[in-house]
């Protein structure tokens, strides 16, 4: 399987996607763990359910943390065809977008760790 390059136009799309399907799938695994077997709630935020949203997130912002790093290394190559200016434009701001996705991972994902899930 081909990769995707850091300068190609999907690129563009990509991390607010990743972010949003991240969203999607702890909202709807929180409320469908919930539903089915909730934790008690004097455990508090130590519980699995938490355990399992903060490896998700976790995961989801490096992964996210590693494309910016990734689009931005691409932004900064020397120009080596006549499209390398567009080339670098989509680089960096998809740097930018995939660094803006895995900052609003970390703010949505930290106070679903802090606070009990099923309350």
């Amino acid at each position: 399987m081909r990769r995707l390059a850091a300068d190609h136009p999907w690129q563009l799309v990509l991390g607010l996607s990743v972010w949003a399907v991240w969203f999607v799938v702890v909202y709807g695994g929180l409320s469908v763990a919930c539903a089915v077997a909730p934790p008690a709630p004097e455990r508090g935020s130590l519980t699995a359910v938490n355990a399992g949203l903060g490896l998700l997130t976790l995961a989801t912002t490096l992964l996210l943390a590693w494309a910016a790093w990734a689009c931005a290394r691409a932004a900064r190559r020397p120009p080596d065809s006549p499209d390398a200016v567009r080339r670098r434009f989509i680089a960096r701001t998809a740097a930018v977008l995939h660094a803006v996705a895995a900052v609003s991972t970390v703010f949505v994902g930290l106070p679903l760790l802090a606070l009990s899930p099923c309350v």
